[in-house]
């Protein structure tokens, strides 16, 4: 069958597959869950701005009055050390975004309360985030290092009833599960759950007490 390029993207119903589809109606709930939560939302590594643009609609189409903040170093997969698998490391290098392309979507959608922070997660500290709270919070960077330093810096700012969300928290070709482990192991504020063995995303620390 022929279709015209419009039909392609309009057509969603048909042509959608079930990673994406998973992925726009989990993100859906989460957002929900934490509507009534206090804080604004983060994600941590954001590549090329699917996740990002997927969660900034999803707030503007059902008014939900929170900010989008959205870091990244913009250098892809660099981080890598000895708690990171073998075989992730053939990416080492890989996944590098461009902030010039997630502006222009940004701006043709133009989308208001949407903030970037240009930051290399490894150098994140506990303290970095000041005063702010947010209520989701994605993970998407793959890495241990990059990961275990953006969960110890952002804990205090998620509140009761917040949620920490990995892309790939249980996928075995990434190290985000060994971050999840050890951060754990000294914090018992948290409940794990894993969303979707096969899809993306997988795990969800839901913080049970401040």
């Amino acid at each position: 069958y022929k279709f015209k390029n419009f039909e392609l993207i309009t057509n969603y119903g048909l042509f959608s597959g079930n990673t994406n589809l998973f992925k726009t109606l989990t993100i859906y709930d989460l957002i929900n869950k934490v509507r009534n939560v206090k804080g604004d939302i983060i994600e941590l590594g954001i590549h090329k701005g699917n996740t990002s643009i997927l969660i900034k609609k999803i707030l503007d189409i059902y008014n939900i009055k929170k900010k989008l903040y959205l870091l990244d170093h913009f250098r892809g997969l660099i981080h890598y050390g000895p708690r990171d698998t073998r075989s992730s490391k053939k990416f080492k290098g890989q996944f590098v975004g461009r902030k010039k392309q997630i502006d222009s979507f940004v701006n043709f959608f133009k989308f208001k309360n949407v903030k970037f922070i240009n930051k290399d997660a490894t150098t994140l500290y506990k303290g970095y985030f000041g005063k702010k709270i947010f209520s989701l919070a994605y993970f998407d960077m793959d890495l241990y290092m990059p990961t275990i330093k953006g969960l110890e810096a952002i804990d205090k700012h998620i509140p009761k009833g917040g949620l920490i969300v990995f892309d790939e928290g249980f996928k075995k070709l990434w190290s985000e599960r060994f971050a999840i482990r050890d951060f754990l192991k000294n914090n018992k504020k948290y409940k794990k759950k894993i969303i979707n063995k096969k899809y993306q995303p997988d795990v969800i620390l839901e913080k049970i007490r401040n």
